[in-house]
Order: structure tokens, then C-alpha cells, then sequence
């Protein structure tokens, strides 16, 4: 008699704790949560820990903080199948009394024997009892020989499903055969396990990746042996590189701890991993989706047979845009964690920014706003940043050529060092910039371009032959935020300095060629 499973939807995600957590895990994690939130049914996790010479317990913490800190929290406590071993045992048991497993003491040289023979012929092998004579099976029980423990498969016929993902799906039984479920030891194997803890925590709906597959006839062989009617399946396919080749190392980041270490936002990497063979019925959409957005639009059936692609480029690009929307109190608390890693004295109260006028919560602030149009991780920030905290050692090199290779163009840059220092403190009695105030801020830049514009005029100089020499002097960079804006930051004093010293360090090179 098949007994009907419980009908309110539950899923689980079931990783084995031997790596850290892989995208292609994580994705399959991801659309289990998100089919539980769209049907209103339970997400369970169980780790898959029986492997006791690959798995460890520092494997088992990063999956599930990674987890954790992508949001897929479960609904139930977390399942440990090591600890489900006497659930195991009597299942097993069952099985054996039913006669739809029994104990094989065919030794490794018969298997080997047979093997070459399905090889020689051209067949595949399948074992079957009767391949062994039951006499000699008794013997070497009698004798206390070691055995295996094997499921008797149906002989001929076939095993089917439907895949949510792949539809209907065939096997004939007869190119399974009767398959091992126990070692030697006594310890029960993944087929095994993974239907006995499924059937115990009622899971209605297994999805997984597609190199489940072959797995899926040989485990609804077993539930109907138990007389459990099987769950729905489906089946993700695999995540390649851009290359088309399976993702690997080669490609960059993989694991969920890697990608948060380079700075990416846990809502962006969900959001990415959901559009990974998945997509809502829409020919257009806006692929910048909220959580809630995902949940209420999700269903397996909409899920690509076609292998997906990531693109690190557009996952970076999603990112970027989730940065610049996130609230900024919360990305600059993120940022400043960033920041003190590098230069761990910011977060002294006796650090000082180089502009005096500013305390150091308003100056990181500020300098981090100025970052955040322009670094599409957390891990931008730093080097975007980092002008602000380090005076530059050299200067980009082709810039140097273009506006640096003259007498006339490094008296330039020092005369334009004079029209800012003059202006700066007029600039600041007009608009003051140090109340952390937008407008403010841009009235001061007003205030401080207008002597520099108006003196290349005067000169017939454009007016991009007099900044962009300032830039590359206070940052090294031919590229920044806007000029003015770092100037304020740095502070008048940091600025000029800056300048002479990249006047004295130009001369210098040409005096040297």
C-alpha cells in the first residue's frame, strides 16, 4: 500500500559539508526558499554529514552562515543526517524483512568478473542476485564474510517521472539492476539516506541540481519499497562559465564566501542567482528585483532546461545599482568596516582628516558619497578612496606626458596652486560647505572654479589643461570624482601641498632625462 505524503509544501536544501558553498548550490538553495515563500509552505536544511572522512565542522559553519547571510534562513531547526542513524537502521531493516533488500557476499573478483564480461559484449552492467549461487552465498555467511547490502530492483519494466524542469523521464529497470544501499560496514549510502530523510521530514517537492538525475529512478524504487508515494522532482540545470564550460576556479569567484568578501551585497547576489534560469513570463522586465518581488513572481515551471551562464560583469553591474540604492546610512557603516581594515587609525578618536574644518564621521561620510557613484562592490571603495588617506606615491604616466613634460606646464600647476589657496577661504566665508550641507558643499566648488575658469580664459588655456593637472596632483589619477569635491575633503593645506610637491617631483624628472 503507497501512503499519500503530507500536501502542504515542504523543501529542503541537503549540501554535504565537505567544500564551502558553491553558486550552483546556492541557487539551488535559493529556489527552494523561494518556492516555499511563494506557496506558503516550510524551507527545511539538512546537512548531509555522513561522509565523516570528507566532511568537517568548518565546511558545515560556512554553509550556514552563508546562508544566513543571504536570507535563506530555515523554517525549522537544522537537520544533521549523521545524527539520523537509528532512523536509518530501522528503515534499512525494513527493507530486508520485505525482502526488498538482502545482505550480497559476492566478493570483489566475481564483480570484476562480471564487469569485463558486460564490457567484452557490449552491455551494460547490471548486477542481479542470481548472479551469485545462493550456496556460495551461504558459505561465505556462515564463514562470517563481509557483505554488502543491496536493493532488489524490478526486473524489466521501466521507472518514470515527471521533471517540473526535464518532463517525463524513462529508465528501464533492467539497466539499474540491483544497486548497493549499505557498505560493508554497515553504513547506509547517499541513495539511501537521502529517501529515508526525505520520507521522515515529509518533503513533498526535491529540486536540486540536474546531476541528480540518474539518482532519481533508483530513489523512487526505494520509496515504493517503503510504500511511500514519491515526491515531485525538479531538476536544475548546471551553471556554466562564459566559456560555456562547466564554472569553476578559471572563471573567478564561485563560493558565496568569496563573493561576500569582494564586497558583494547579500539582495544583490540573490537577485543574480534567481534570474539564473529563471525568469518571469515577461518578454521585458526590470531584472533589479526586491525580495518580494522574486517570491511572488517565482515558479519552478519557468525555470530554463538550457544550462545558465554567469557573468560575473553583470553581477558586478546589479550590484553597483543595489549600492547606490540602499539606504546610505547602512552602506557607509559597510564601507567604514572596508576602510579600517586598510587604515585601521580612522577609527581612532584621535584621528584627524586632512581638512581641519571637518570632524571624522562628516569626512568619511562625504568621501564616501563620492565613492559611491563610481564602485559598483564594497571591495571599490578602498581604491577608489584611497587618495584620501595615502598622498600619491606616482602619477599616471601618460597624464604625466600630456601635462607635466614642460617648464611652462609645471609653472602652471604651481600659479594654479596660488589662485586656489587665495580663493579658498573667500569660497568658504560664501557658502560653508562644513555643515555637511549639499547645497553648501556646491556653492564652495561654485566659489572655488570661477577664479581658475576665469584665469584660463584670460590665458586662452582650456579650461581642462588647468584641472586635470590639479587632479592628477592630488590624486595621481587622471580620474576622480568630481575635483572640487575632493579638493573640499582634502583641505586647503593638504591641497597645495600636494601640488608643490608634484611640481618639485616633475622637475625633477626632467631635470633626470
Amino acid at each position: 500500500m503507497i501512503e499519500t505524503m503530507t500536501k502542504k509544501p515542504r523543501v529542503r536544501f541537503a549540501p554535504s559539508p565537505t567544500g564551502l558553498l558553491h553558486v550552483g548550490s546556492a541557487r539551488a538553495a535559493l529556489f527552494n526558499w523561494l518556492y516555499a515563500r511563494h506557496t506558503g509552505g516550510t524551507f527545511l536544511v539538512r546537512i548531509e554529514d555522513t561522509d565523516l572522512e570528507r566532511s568537517t565542522e568548518e565546511a558545515t559553519r560556512q554553509i550556514l552562515e552563508s546562508l544566513e547571510w543571504l536570507g535563506l534562513t530555515p523554517d525549522e531547526p537544522v537537520q544533521y543526517q549523521a545524527k539520523r542513524a537509528h532512523i536509518h537502521r530501522a528503515y534499512l531493516e525494513r527493507l530486508l524483512e520485505s525482502g526488498h533488500a538482502y545482505r550480497c557476499y559476492c566478493p570483489k573478483e566475481k564483480l570484476d568478473e562480471l564487469r569485463e564480461q558486460a564490457r567484452a559484449e557490449g552491455r551494460i552492467f547490471a548486477y542481479r542476485r542470481e548472479m551469485f549461487p545462493d550456496d556460495e552465498a551461504r558459505k561465505l555467511e556462515a564463514a562470517g564474510a563481509p557483505f554488502v547490502i543491496r536493493f532488489r530492483a524490478p526486473v524489466g519494466g521501466i521507472t518514470a517521472f515527471d521533471d517540473i524542469v526535464y518532463g517525463h523521464i524513462e529508465v528501464e529497470n533492467d539497466t539499474i539492476g540491483d544497486f548497493v544501499i549499505a557498505r560493508a560496514d554497515g553504513t547506509p549510502l547517499y541513495n539511501f539516506t537521502n529517501v529515508v530523510d526525505d520520507i521522515d521530514m515529509g518533503i513533498t517537492l526535491i529540486c536540486r541540481g540536474e546531476d541528480h538525475v540518474p539518482n532519481t529512478p533508483k530513489q523512487i524504487m526505494i520509496y515504493r519499497a517503503l510504500g511511500v508515494e514519491p515526491p515531485q522532482f525538479a531538476h536544475l540545470p548546471l551553471i556554466l562559465g562564459p566559456d560555456k564550460q562547466k564554472l569553476s576556479k578559471r572563471h573567478g569567484a564561485t563560493g558565496v564566501t568569496e563573493f561576500r568578501e569582494m564586497g558583494i551585497l547579500p539582495e544583490a547576489l540573490v537577485n543574480y542567482l534567481a534570474l539564473l534560469g529563471w525568469a518571469p513570463p515577461e518578454a521585458e522586465f526590470d531584472e533589479v528585483m526586491p525580495l518580494e518581488e522574486l517570491i511572488a513572481r517565482f515558479s519552478l515551471e519557468r525555470v530554463s532546461k538550457s544550462p545558465a551562464v554567469f557573468d560575473h560583469e553583470k553581477l558586478l553591474w546589479m550590484n553597483g545599482v543595489y549600492i547606490r540604492r540602499s539606504p546610505r546610512d547602512r552602506i557607509e557603516a559597510l564601507v567604514r568596516e572596508r576602510l579600517a581594515r586598510r587604515w585601521p587609525e580612522i577609527e581612532s578618536p584621535s584621528f584627524q582628516p586632512p581638512n581641519p574644518l571637518l570632524t571624522r564621521d562628516p569626512w568619511l561620510r562625504g568621501i564616501i558619497e563620492l565613492a559611491i557613484e563610481r564602485s559598483r562592490t564594497l571591495a571599490d571603495f578602498p581604491d577608489q578612496l584611497a587618495y584620501f588617506f595615502e598622498r600619491p606615491e606616482s602619477y599616471d604616466e601618460k597624464a604625466t606626458k600630456k601635462f607635466l613634460s614642460s617648464p611652462a606646464q609645471v609653472a602652471q600647476l604651481e600659479h594654479t596652486a596660488k589662485i586656489l589657496g587665495d580663493a579658498w577661504e573667500q569660497a568658504c566665508t560664501q557658502a560653508n560647505p562644513a555643515k555637511a550641507d549639499a547645497d553648501a558643499l556646491e556653492h564652495w566648488c561654485e566659489a572655488m572654479e570661477k577664479p581658475l575658469r576665469e584665469w584660463a580664459e584670460n590665458e586662452n588655456v582650456k579650461f581642462g589643461n588647468v584641472a586635470q593637472p590639479v587632479r592628477l596632483a592630488v590624486t595621481g589619477r587622471t580620474a576622480s570624482p568630481p575635483l572640487f569635491h575632493v579638493l573640499w575633503f582634502l583641505g586647503r593645506d593638504e591641497t597645495l601641498y600636494r601640488i608643490h610637491a608634484c611640481a618639485q617631483w616633475a622637475r625633477a624628472r626632467m631635470k633626470n632625462k
